[in-house]
This record gives C-alpha cells, sequence and structure tokens, in this order.
C-alpha cells in the first residue's frame, strides 16, 4: 500500500481534507480581495488585527485548556516558549532569503524601487500557512469538534495571510492568472501540510501529540503577536481602530467557541480524534483491526 493509499484510506483522512479545504476558502477569498483592493493593500488594514485577535482566541480558548488536560503544567510554558523561538527562527530565514531575492530581482531589472521588504513579507505568509496547516492536521488527531473549530478560525486568518502573500506577488509584475497559481499552490501545501501532519501523528500512534500541540500552539501565538506588532500605524485614531479590531476578533471567535462547544455537547458529538480503522489510539482494542492481521 502506497503513502498515498494509507492517507486517503480512512473516512478520516476525507474529513481532515474536508476541513482543510474549508480553511483554505479563506485563501481564495484573501485573493480576490487582494486583486480588488490593489495598491490600497498599502493603506492601514484592520484585518490582520481583526486575524491577530482570532488566532490568541484559538490558542488560549481552544489549545491552551485541552493542553493542560494533558500535559504537565510546568512543561506547558516550556513548549510555548519553544514553538514561538522556532516561528522566530523560521520567520529570520525567510526574511533573509527573500530580502535577497527582492535584491536580485532589483539588479537583473534595474527597477527602481526596492521589493524586498515585499519578498520578505510574502515569505512570511508561507511560514504561517505551511505552521497552521501542521496545528490543524494534529488538532484533527486530537479531538473532531476542536479541529471543527480551528478550521473556522483559521479560515478566517487566512484571508489575511493571503492578501499578505499577495502583497509581495504584486510587486512582481506578475500576470493575474499567475498569481492566482501561485495562491492555489500554496492553498495545496496548506492541505498537504495539514494531511501529513495527520498521517505522520497516526504513524506513530499519536505518540507526543500533546506536546506537539503545545509546541504549536506557541508558534501560532507568536505568530499573532507577530501580526499585531508589524501592522504599521499612523496615528493615535488609527491605533485605537487597531485595538477595537484585535479586541473584536478576539471575543468574536472566543464567543463563537463557546456557543460551538454547547452546541456540541447538546447534540452529543464526540470529542475524539479521527483515526485510521486501523489506529485505535483513543480506545481499547479487543482484538485485530483491519489490515493489521493476526499477531
Amino acid at each position: 500500500m502506497t503513502i498515498a493509499d494509507t492517507i486517503f484510506a480512512a473516512q478520516g483522512r476525507s474529513h481532515v481534507l474536508l476541513l482543510t479545504t474549508f480553511a483554505s476558502v479563506g485563501l481564495i477569498v484573501g485573493a480576490v480581495l487582494a486583486e480588488r483592493a490593489g495598491s490600497e493593500l498599502r493603506r492601514l488594514d484592520l484585518l490582520p488585527l481583526g486575524a491577530s485577535g482570532v488566532l490568541f482566541a484559538l490558542v488560549a480558548v481552544l489549545f491552551t485548556p485541552f493542553v493542560q488536560s494533558t500535559v504537565e503544567r510546568w512543561l506547558v510554558p516550556l513548549l510555548f516558549m519553544a514553538g514561538g523561538s522556532t516561528y522566530i527562527l523560521l520567520c529570520r530565514i525567510a526574511e533573509t532569503f527573500g530580502r535577497r531575492a527582492g535584491d536580485r530581482r532589483k539588479r537583473l531589472h534595474g527597477r527602481s524601487d526596492d521589493p524586498s521588504p515585499d519578498a520578505a513579507v510574502s515569505a512570511v505568509a508561507i511560514i504561517d500557512l505551511i505552521g497552521s496547516g501542521i496545528a490543524l492536521g494534529l488538532v484533527a488527531a486530537a479531538s473532531v469538534t476542536l479541529a471543527i473549530l480551528v478550521a473556522i478560525g483559521l479560515a478566517a486568518v487566512n484571508i489575511s495571510t493571503s492578501r499578505r502573500f499577495a502583497v509581495g506577488l504584486m510587486p512582481l509584475e506578475l500576470r493575474r492568472m499567475d498569481r492566482i497559481a501561485a495562491i492555489v499552490m500554496y492553498a495545496l501545501a496548506f492541505n498537504a501540510a495539514a494531511l501529513l501532519a495527520f498521517w505522520a501523528i497516526h504513524s506513530v500512534e499519536n505518540y507526543g501529540l500533546p506536546l506537539l500541540l503545545a509546541f504549536f500552539g506557541g508558534l501560532l501565538l507568536v505568530a499573532a503577536a507577530r501580526t499585531l506588532i508589524f501592522t504599521p500605524q499612523v496615528s493615535a485614531a488609527s491605533q485605537m481602530s487597531s485595538l477595537i479590531a484585535f479586541l473584536g476578533g478576539f471575543a468574536i471567535y472566543a464567543l463563537l467557541a463557546a456557543g460551538a462547544g454547547e452546541v456540541f455537547d447538546a447534540l452529543d458529538v464526540s470529542r475524539s480524534g479521527l483515526e485510521h480503522p486501523a489506529e485505535r489510539p483513543l480506545a481499547p482494542s479487543n482484538g485485530p483491526q483491519p489490515g493489521t492481521g493476526d499477531q
């Protein structure tokens, strides 16, 4: 059986693909908004601040309670710090390569403007995309209800991520179809990251899953903080609008998560993770599972 057969052999795999596809819709919406806005992307934009609030709420309301119930409390902040430090390092590397690519293009085409900052922004957006995809795949293995809420949150966040990615594409003077193809390619990368993370964690029977969730919770937390810090502010009024946008994103998503949790409880929806029929890490096995053979 090939890796592709293994990934798509179970109904749980198709459910993960459905969740990642839903979250990817945000990338398409963000690309459409970017195409319509054009140069207006340079102005103060409250969308990244709202997305930052959603990410903060996602980590505070969903990740942290789940992780604290399964991981030693003293270990949680260390894992958060490790995930955040990894994100900072990856962003530093991505920014370096992005600036070099922008400088190279400036020399080759004799441009008067400097595309390197936009290329760096685009490179960091890719890090955000892959990191959130892996987080969604891991969450799907932990809890289906948690995965649904995370997919909803990431769909909103991906709108902002896609717009930031478009900022790096527009100065490259690509054709519209090429820009659309790039967005589709990164949407596929987001889906692939989630599916591979889901497959990989099941391959080791969910070993270390709570620890990985804490690690990626820290990564998402620093990603949210970076978005909040690096959004340009031009006046006190703009700063107040930014705070309102951040608080609104946080409150709306937190209320949505709380309401959805009540609905899941009322409908008695199972909180177990999506799993392969041959791998039942959350329930004791009473006999050989399909496809495993007799031991």
